[in-house]
């Protein structure tokens, strides 16, 4: 068994919503050098299912309209949070 088969094996048991769902959605504000980023976090059952980061609150708030009228049974939720929070 290799090393890659042993990380197989320990992560094949493991949630696998939260791994590589978070999104840099930026868009204009992609030179975004500002202490303010939006999060908007897609909850189903409970659990995490999605994590999108903008630039400006208005891009969340479109983004999660939109994505309520396709993923009814998803909770969205936007909030502000520190830049200094994700990157520093």
């Amino acid at each position: 068994m290799t090393n890659n088969d042993a990380n197989d094996n320990q992560n094949s048991d493991r949630d696998q919503v939260w791994p590589g769902v978070v999104r840099w959605e930026l868009g204009l504000g992609g030179q975004h050098g500002g202490e303010v980023l939006w999060r908007c976090d897609a909850v189903r059952a409970g659990r995490l299912y999605n994590r999108s980061m903008f630039g400006t609150r208005e891009e969340a708030e479109q983004f999660a309209a939109k994505m309520r009228e396709v993923e009814p049974d998803q909770l969205f939720n936007v909030e502000s949070i520190k830049a200094s929070a994700v990157w520093n």
